[in-house]
């Protein structure tokens, strides 16, 4: 049985993984009193807020969880089998809750950011999502602030250290992640890969471009995508991913490196879907015929999302 402990906010610096969690925000989180609004505060205003962000955008400290039903500690501690989270912040009112638990190497959303760690991370995250029946359109950006009296927080005996993603893996389905036929939307770190995958071609295709110029093409392509997810990303977010894509196609060495990447990634596709150069055809033959996306779908055996990544979509008037 895990030693779960209910904090006095009064003497929150007493408590390590609090003083922990507050030296690992940003100097300035988005934060709010309310759900549905957000603004940008100084750390030392924004730990008094409702809620905060947990994260920096440019790596990632710690997994948060949303569990929407009324035995989410329960399911934490005992149904789950699952390592015990670091903080419970749980609704008084509903007895809904937060979990957070604390990775021991920080993952890179940028700068030292690699595309496997955050992949691993993404399916990490989205099978501890499914063993605890938790919220998967949880975005994370903001979470129950753990020093705010509105809520109840609880500390467990979770190592200070931390978890590694290879410990935390080891508890979950790894294959429980969307495959690549569909959409990753808001499934926590899942829309970072999937803003990264579709914006990144179109910087490929201008690999000739100066740094300045591809952020300044980038940005509102990212931005379009950004907004069709329910929950987006926070700008910082997408500009980080912007400058990092950028930055990749700006190096002297891209094209090589760009043409072996793509090279892999074609071997690496066709091996698990196979070619799929024949069904596209089809497929935008149908739809130029006026056959409905839906209907497309059905008959070729793939998704709206795949349709849409093919070239699909509605025309601008």
């Amino acid at each position: 049985m895990y030693n779960i402990q209910k904090v006095d906010l009064q003497n929150w610096q007493e408590i390590p993984i609090l003083r922990q969690y507050v030296d690992d925000l940003p100097d300035k989180p988005y934060c709010s009193y309310i759900k549905n609004f957000c603004e940008i505060r100084a750390k030392k205003c924004a730990i008094e807020r409702v809620y905060i962000q947990p994260n920096p955008p440019v790596r990632v400290n710690y997994i948060v969880i949303d569990i929407d039903h009324p035995n989410g500690i329960h399911a934490a501690l005992y149904d789950a089998d699952l390592p015990p989270p670091h903080l419970i912040i749980q609704n008084p009112e509903n007895a809904h809750v937060h979990l957070v638990y604390k990775l021991k190497h920080p993952v890179y959303m940028w700068g030292k950011a690699k595309a496997k760690h955050i992949r691993y991370l993404a399916r990490v995250e989205y099978g501890m999502v499914r063993k605890l029946g938790a919220d998967a359109s949880y975005g994370g950006n903001l979470m129950k602030n753990p020093l705010s009296d509105v809520w109840n927080t609880y500390t467990t005996t979770a190592p200070l250290e931390g978890y590694t993603l290879k410990y935390l893996a080891q508890f979950v389905n790894l294959d429980y992640l969307p495959s690549d036929q569909e959409a990753a939307n808001d499934q926590g770190f899942g829309r970072n890969c999937t803003l990264f995958d579709q914006t990144r071609v179109h910087g490929y295709n201008e690999s000739t471009a100066s740094y300045d110029a591809l952020v300044k093409l980038l940005t509102p392509i990212a931005e379009n995508y950004n907004n069709q997810f329910d929950v987006p990303l926070f700008g910082n977010e997408v500009m980080h991913i912007v400058r990092s894509i950028a930055r990749y196609c700006t190096r002297t060495d891209f094209t090589a490196s760009h043409q072996r990447f793509s090279e892999t990634q074609s071997i690496r596709s066709q091996r698990r879907w196979g070619d799929s150069t024949d069904t596209q055809k089809q497929a935008l033959q149908m739809y130029a015929k006026g056959v409905k996306k839906t209907a497309i779908a059905k008959e070729l055996g793939v998704s709206t999302r795949t349709l849409t990544n093919w070239g699909l979509r509605k025309k601008k008037k």
